[in-house]
């Protein structure tokens, strides 16, 4: 699963640190951007401890144990998401990326109770905007895969719909992505639903 907040996250770095001026988060931003999360982590650890109402060093602080591994990298990047969220809860971005953590977790642990969680947080995120491709292919592959009654092929479906509605060919990827899921779970009506679909839409014919 894609976690992170769409493309645009990338883009804005640089001009966030900038706005953030010679600061410790601004150094932190600036250094996540650079993909130097040692780095960020290090200046981030105690600034998020010593400003606990700070949504901003505990979203990065959870970013950077995501992007740098490690055994404990998921739980301790939900901790601290958690937290951002906690402070700044109707945060698209921080919704969509601590949902698709919660997601990774509920793989790894075969958790129903975080599998619910991170279902329910990236369709807020996705609700908040519409226009997060990254949150709706997230919830969109979510649907696709889950077992009933977590899953709604329907839904994906729809996600995906909305996704090509935005980008067709980006639409195009997910259609081919959801039928692949489809065909290795047996589902072959969902799989063909999705699959005339993706024909539909590469021969640019209306959905």
């Amino acid at each position: 699963m894609r976690v992170g907040r769409t493309a645009a996250l990338w883009l804005c770095l640089p001009l966030a640190a900038a706005a953030l001026g010679a600061t410790p988060i601004g150094d932190a931003v600036a250094l996540f951007g650079q993909k130097r999360y040692a780095e960020a982590k290090a200046i981030l650890e105690p600034l998020a401890a010593s400003e606990p109402s700070n949504a901003e060093a505990s979203y990065y602080l959870g970013m950077a144990f995501l992007r740098l591994g490690g055994p404990a990298s998921l739980d301790s990047s939900r901790l601290w998401l958690g937290r951002a969220l906690r402070i700044a809860p109707d945060n698209e971005g921080y919704l969509a990326d601590y949902a698709g953590v919660c997601l990774l977790m509920a793989d790894r642990d075969s958790s129903f109770s975080l599998a619910l969680e991170g279902r329910d947080a990236m369709a807020r995120a996705v609700a908040a905007n519409p226009g997060d491709l990254g949150a709706c292919e997230g919830l969109m592959r979510f649907y696709a895969k889950a077992p009933w009654p977590l899953g709604n092929a329907g839904r994906a479906l729809a996600l995906a719909a909305q996704i090509a509605k935005a980008d067709p060919r980006r639409g195009l990827a997910a259609y081919r992505s959801i039928q692949a899921t489809f065909e290795r779970n047996g589902r072959a009506d969902d799989a063909r639903a999705a699959s005339q679909a993706a024909q539909s839409l590469a021969q640019g014919r209306p959905q």
